[in-house]
């Protein structure tokens, strides 16, 4: 029977983060499916690995999704991973995995990083319950009833966005009452945490770009 690992790896632009584990069962496996060819090539250059590379992101249609499929039914092993940290956390892509399982692919975990417990961890934030809100809709009116919705729970949050948002992101948030923890570039060197008001935190981003993940606490009952 067939076996696709899902291959948590490296949220930092750091190859040598990715344990011996995860490159060893990368390079036995004959097909791969990554997200963005030069990051994906690149994974597969340290792990050695001849492994025929496909394709799946947001663009992807089922039509592409299911010729994939046939190639990993064919495999022995095959391995699927994102461009960071673990693969169907807001990253493509629940839909082949669910395809997958029901064809009756095994499907093994190959534990990695995510982006959303290394903000939690260093947010100083209580989390034992938490919500992941994902992204942030684009659509104007939906935005704002996100943001709205995170600022009067009493449920911590964390949310991404896409690295060029972190400004708008701040002054979406403009009106929230207490502080929020920001975390940029996590895993990476210039990794930094900042925990303020989000006007204050507008006042020393503003115009950055750069990967972030925010942290919000929620509302004390009284």
């Amino acid at each position: 029977m067939p076996v696709l690992y899902v291959a948590g790896v490296s949220i930092s632009d750091n190859i040598k983060d990715i344990p011996e584990k995860t490159l060893s069962i990368i390079k036995k496996c004959s097909v791969a499916v990554g997200e963005e060819r030069k990051v994906s090539l690149k994974l597969l250059n340290a792990a050695a690995s001849s492994a025929e590379l496909y394709l799946i992101n947001e663009h992807t249609e089922d039509s592409q999704r299911y010729e994939i499929l046939k190639a990993v039914e064919q495999a022995e092993y095959s391995v699927f991973f994102s461009d960071a940290g673990t693969p169907c956390i807001s990253d493509p892509d629940y839909k082949f995995i669910s395809i997958c399982r029901d064809k009756g692919i095994i499907i093994k975990s190959l534990p990695g990083p995510s982006s959303i417990t290394a903000a939690i961890s260093v947010s100083g934030i209580n989390a034992k319950t938490f919500f992941f809100a994902g992204f942030p809709p684009r659509e104007k009116e939906k935005r704002k009833k996100f943001f709205e919705n995170i600022e009067k729970s009493n449920i911590t949050h964390v949310f991404m966005e896409r690295p060029y948002a972190l400004s708008a992101t701040l002054k979406d948030m403009l009106f929230f009452k207490r502080k929020i923890s920001i975390s940029l570039n996590l895993g990476c060197e210039d990794e930094v945490t900042y925990y303020d008001y989000p006007n204050k935190l507008l006042e020393k981003l503003d115009g950055i770009k750069a990967p972030f993940v925010a942290v919000i606490a929620g509302i004390k009952k009284i």
